[in-house]
């Protein structure tokens, strides 16, 4: 490849190659704040050679997209359209949307998943995972729809994020029209001005480098994320009929109805009728801001010309753009900003992007057109229009009527659950399903269910039990269908899930027992009762499972929650709505809002009739409320710079103290409260250790030259010989080398080491006891300092890609030329 990549719109130069092991390689060229890698021969694979590690791609890609402000990746064989790709206008008139289905409504997360959720909770809480936006869309300049595994909006950009496994990834495993649309997917974020990070099954083995990776791409806190909002209904109104409707639509706003979608066949006046109505509604709003938005630039000048005609005077206060504009950039309006929003051609909001962006404001009046002959499913239209999402707490929604307001119910069980271990996020499930499946418990819910919700209205209510597995969630369905009452467990394990839904749609099944299928993303705005049968800490686990029953619709305005309550002693209580609402005054079936119940007070709603007899005051005070910014002892390990082992020994020896101790099975949980974290930092004289000072902390710890026994010199010798273009090493190969250093003393006849070493050559030959060994020490001590990692699943050793990315090749031979100096003086004074 050449050294210089001349385009368009510049000069871009080369400035680093990464051969791959067997065959191919990608060129990486910079110009400014822009960067352009180029793959050339990567999809090439030979059966009887192994693949390279996907890591050499995930590793290299993530450093430059962390570094510059735009990153395109090409095939060698596309550089003919790189131009026409990077020198796209920002602002495009037109894009064709193609039709598919909203991914969100599945949004169920892959084992892979599951670890980065857990690796980007470790990082920065529990809580933080409400900050993660699943499957979000993207479309590119054909229409192509895109689905991003993880979206995080930041007041300084958007991130996502793809977790990749190997088979479906690799591009010697999908082929090169795979890899192409995976490419084509990866520029359209560029474009779109969303930085894609990308980690490998690999790099997620990686358990302490993938979270200070996280800490290095994403901040050092959740001061700067931006939370995703409450979903809530707006009632719609929809027309099929032309008479009267500029009268029945005022008619209708009056009543409070603010959505409304006309559907009306081509040329048949309904741009009109809006601009009619534009007129009307300007006229009693003095801050009047329109916003109207069409697919493409016929109908976009179109309603220009019927605007600069009809309504000259209001030019400047309607603005016109087309759906692709749009799409881009709503997230830098204000939800407010439009009093008025007319979607033309509203037949397109069935694409997931478009719908987004409908969801997302929240005018005074917001009006959909589109032909009959060209509308599909009408009633998900009606959907799509009547939801937007509320930055409200859920609280302020629930007290404006946003959201359906819930009555709980707390079922008290005698079960002693004291005992459950949990791993400092939440409860360890199989602890859980041990106690958990009790004939008893699941009886008790079972007659509660029976006895308030079998007649009149009340008995014609949906519900969902929240299940701790698949076993329980069978169990649950024996038990519910005993009582009579239509039950169907609903798991990953269920044989035809989507003909089990369409039932649960079709009422056909009153509850679904569920585990893992419907935490969020799911929609079905009828449901009326939320079982909490898994006991949760995780009050984002929680609130995405409350939420599938909040949404208010013409029909529901109430929703019954039952929490199962057990006995867990004082340590670590799971969420309820009353921790949630912080509401410590209980009754049962009350309105969770609401703390003024009497003895004798009247509950009526949904059918129910229930007198209150009395009124219960609850502990509301969670594992959350009491530790949620505690950090335990691997999180205070990662805050020094230190290893887990050093806090824990410092523990037990008494140097330090923790303001808890959690037992964990053999184990011990150690939490520090942020006060004092601050106070161990001071009085042991730990420096601040950041991503910014690793390099000097490198080679500052190298110039403490101390050496009690050599191993730490020929293991750093041998990892950099054996280090690749992104800083790991395969242990077997280190291991090699730095066996060899010593045989080859041996084979001198030169001391092999002080007299304290155990290397001799019967133990040299036993690689088990020597790996041991130099994982215990030297490996230890660059690990303890988050200088190196070690993955066991990987057999790999890996250098913390902060500390990678800062050194260069002088420095590498600058640590070289230090520790063959160093082993030289060292030996000298062994003889």
């Amino acid at each position: 490849m050449d050294k210089v990549l001349k385009l368009e719109n510049g000069q871009y130069d080369l400035i680093e190659t990464v051969l791959y092991p067997n065959g191919g390689a990608s060129y990486f060229y910079v110009r400014d704040q822009q960067a352009i890698i180029i793959d050339d021969g990567i999809c090439n694979y030979k059966k009887d050679e192994k693949p390279f590690s996907y890591s050499l791609i995930t590793d290299k890609q993530n450093t430059y997209m962390n570094k510059y402000a735009k990153v395109y990746r090409f095939l060698k064989e596309d550089m003919g359209i790189i131009n026409e790709v990077i020198t796209l206008p920002c602002k495009k008139e037109e894009i064709p949307i193609k039709y598919v289905a909203n991914r969100e409504d599945h949004a169920d997360a892959s084992p892979l998943e599951i670890d980065f959720e857990n690796n980007f909770a470790s990082v920065y809480g529990r809580n933080s995972l409400k900050y993660l936006q699943k499957e979000y869309g993207i479309l590119d300049e054909q229409g192509n729809n895109y689905f991003l595994d993880y979206l995080l909006r930041t007041k300084h950009g958007d991130y996502a994020v793809e977790e990749n496994g190997v088979t479906y990834h690799h591009p010697q495993q999908i082929g090169l029209e795979r890899y192409r649309r995976q490419l084509q997917k990866q520029n359209t974020c560029t474009e779109w001005g969303i930085k894609l990070y990308r980690f490998s099954s690999e790099d997620c083995r990686f358990e302490n480098r993938i979270e200070d990776d996280i800490k290095t791409f994403f901040g050092e806190n959740t001061d700067e994320f931006e939370e995703n909002g409450l979903l809530a209904d707006r009632p719609v109104k929809l027309y099929e009929h032309q008479e009267n409707t500029l009268e029945e639509i005022q008619k209708q706003r009056a009543a409070g109805i603010n959505t409304f979608l006309v559907v009306f066949p081509t040329a048949s006046g309904k741009s009109r009728i809006v601009e009619e109505d534009l007129r009307i509604f300007s006229r009693k709003n003095t801050e009047f801001h329109a916003l109207i938005m069409a697919p493409n630039t016929n109908i976009i000048d179109d309603w220009r010309q019927r605007v600069k005609k009809s309504l000259p005077d209001l030019q400047e206060q309607i603005e016109i753009c087309s759906f692709a504009y749009m799409m881009r950039n709503y997230q830098k309006y204000a939800q407010e900003k439009y009093n008025y929003i007319v979607v033309d051609e509203a037949h397109h909001a069935v694409s997931p992007v478009l719908k987004r962006v409908i969801q997302y404001f929240t005018p005074d009046f917001l009006i959909g057109l589109t032909a009959t002959d060209q509308r599909p499913d009408k009633k998900k239209l009606e959907t799509i229009f009547g939801n937007y999402k509320t930055g409200l707490s859920l609280v302020d929604a629930m007290k404006k009527k946003i959201v359906a307001e819930a009555n709980v119910c707390r079922i008290e069980t005698n079960l002693d659950l004291s005992h459950i271990r949990f791993n400092g996020k939440d409860y360890i499930n199989a602890d859980l399903e041990k106690s958990i499946r009790v004939k008893s418990r699941n009886e008790l819910i079972a007659d509660v269910l029976y006895n308030y919700f079998s007649e009149g209205k009340a008995g014609q209510l949906q519900g969902v039990v929240f299940c701790v597995n698949t076993n329980h969630a069978q169990e649950m369905e024996r038990v519910l269908n005993a009582k009579g009452l239509l039950a169907k467990a609903y798991t990953r394990k269920t044989k035809n899930p989507d003909e089990v839904m369409q039932q649960f749609r079709e009422k056909k099944i009153r509850f679904l027992c569920a585990c893992e299928m419907i935490s969020e993303g799911w929609d079905y705005p009828e449901l009326g009762i939320l079982v909490m049968a898994r006991p949760t800490l995780s009050k984002v686990l929680y609130m995405q499972q409350i939420g599938r029953g909040l949404r208010r619709t013409n029909t529901k305005t109430n929703v019954f929650v039952i929490d199962v309550v057990d006995e867990y002693g004082a340590m670590a209580k799971p969420c309820s709505m009353h921790s949630i609402f912080s509401n410590p005054f209980y009754t049962a079936f009350g309105s969770i809002l609401k703390r003024d119940y009497s003895v004798g007070d009247m509950i009526e709603v949904d059918g129910l009739h229930e007198t209150v007899e009395r009124i219960v005051q609850v502990d509301i005070e969670t594992f959350e409320e009491k530790y949620g910014d505690y950090l335990n002892q691997e999180q205070l390990a990662r805050e020094f710079y230190l290893s887990t082992g050093t806090i824990t020994s410092w523990v037990t020896k008494g140097k330090i103290s923790p303001d808890e101790m959690i037992a964990f099975g053999s184990r011990k949980i150690y939490l520090f409260a942020p006060k004092h974290v601050k106070q161990i930092r001071e009085e042991n004289n730990i420096p601040e250790h950041t991503e910014e000072t690793i390099k000097t902390d490198f080679f500052d710890f190298l110039e403490e030259r101390d050496y009690s026994l050599s191993y730490k010199m020929p293991f750093l010798l041998s990892f950099l010989k054996n280090m690749n273009e992104i800083g790991d090493a395969k242990i077997d190969n280190v291991l090699t080398d730095y066996i060899a250093f010593y045989q080859n003393r041996i084979d001198k006849g030169l001391p092999v080491d002080r007299s304290s070493c155990p290397y001799n050559t019967e133990r040299l030959k036993d690689r088990k006891y020597i790996k041991s060994n130099m994982l215990t020490n030297p490996f230890e001590k660059f690990e303890r300092k988050r200088f190196l990692y070690y993955s066991k699943d990987l057999n790999v050793i890996s250098m913390n890609h902060a500390l990678f990315i800062k050194m260069s090749k002088h420095d590498f031979e600058k640590v070289k030329v230090q520790m063959e100096e160093d082993l030289e003086k060292y030996y000298e004074r062994v003889k």
